[in-house]
């Protein structure tokens, strides 16, 4: 299977893949697909743009695999007392 991407997605970004498709199918409207999913038309229009540069890849959440920026820092964790 040399070639293939595996992309780890959430029910959400699953659900959101099979929504956009149908847009691009013809089978439902913008404005309904954002109905279904909670979003504006105008979202929805930015989710088919980047499904169309990027692919289903495009809708899986930007953060995913990042460090969080709330985290704390290392130096704090290990030098905090212990009471």
């Amino acid at each position: 299977m040399v070639g293939e991407d595996r992309v780890l997605m959430s029910g959400k970004e699953l659900r959101r893949v099979h929504v956009i498709g149908q847009v691009v199918g013809k089978q439902i409207t913008q404005v309904n697909a954002g109905a279904l999913l909670g979003l504006t038309a105008r979202q929805v229009r930015r989710l088919l743009r980047r499904v169309e540069q990027e692919g289903d890849q495009g809708l899986v959440h930007r953060a995913r695999g990042k460090p969080s920026n709330r985290r704390i820092p290392e130096q704090r964790k290990v030098s905090a007392p212990m009471i």
